[in-house]
């Protein structure tokens, strides 16, 4: 095993002692600054500190246009909160507020609807730059055997994904969108599912219906279609399965939201 050079290794523990500070940390970072004339070490580091936060935060504001929208001034104040005590986690900032929602959902917004508007941001993002993987097409489906349908393994695009609310979320996200008044916050009379996904380079989202919802989440679960079926038909006893699960198949297929690469084809 090679030596580490005494510089290497001062220069590690000096980046350790940075990020403390940076993070709030205990950190004796400051007795390592030389003295100038002007601001002293704890003033001049502040600077770094402040703009590592202010970074966090607006990051926070881009990643969550809309819920900054209906937020105004207070989601500055959530954002600094927030970044204080959500240190990021990762290199890239992409990943930074994944728990935003959650955490706005917990307590600290005025309204539950706050954390739901944030989901919904955070979903049409995550759309927006997520992996690129072919979708599935026609042709694929057209390359099965019959015998082939009832093992059939779909699989959703990784920039989909599956939102519930309980509040008239999508009104007011389109209110904002049109730089409209936003609607009065409302409980709606059932829950709403919601369907994110990416289609060419354009996030899109709309409301579905309970046995759409299902066929989802069964697929998220990874069922095999036939499977998909039966558990569709258990829960539907009065819906023609066959009928309305093939046209969802080529809706989902219509949409760009079923990835190519999948076990079975």
């Amino acid at each position: 095993m090679g030596r580490v050079r005494p510089e290497a290794s001062s220069l590690e523990a000096l980046q350790r002692e940075m990020q403390a500070f940076l993070l709030g940390r205990e950190s004796a970072v400051a007795s390592r600054v030389a003295a100038r004339p002007g601001l002293a070490p704890e003033r001049r580091l502040g600077i770094y500190r402040h703009a590592y936060r202010a970074r966090l935060a607006d990051t926070l504001r881009d990643s969550f246009g809309h819920t900054a929208a209906f937020l105004g001034d207070e989601f500055d104040t959530l954002a600094a909160r927030y970044v204080g005590e959500n240190p990021s986690r990762h290199a890239n900032l992409r990943w930074y507020g994944e728990d935003f929602p959650g955490w706005l959902s917990s307590g600290p917004a005025t309204h539950p609807v706050v954390g739901e508007l944030a989901a919904l941001d955070r979903a049409l993002r995550r759309a927006f730059d997520g992996a690129d993987e072919r979708v599935l097409g026609l042709a694929d489906l057209a390359a099965l055997g019959a015998a082939d349908w009832d093992g059939l393994r779909l699989r959703l695009h990784p920039t989909c994904a599956r939102l519930s609310f309980r509040y008239n979320t999508l009104a007011l996200w389109h209110a904002l969108d049109r730089d409209e008044a936003p609607p009065v916050i409302e409980i709606a009379p059932h829950p709403v599912d919601v369907f994110v996904w990416r289609a060419g380079q354009q996030p899109h989202f709309r409301s579905v219906a309970p046995f759409e919802a299902c066929a989802l989440d069964a697929l998220a679960e990874g069922l095999a279609f036939g499977l998909l079926c039966e558990g569709l038909a258990a829960r539907f006893p009065e819906t023609d399965v066959a009928t309305q699960a093939g046209g969802l198949l080529r809706r989902w297929v219509d949409e760009g939201a079923l990835a190519a690469e999948s076990p079975s084809i």
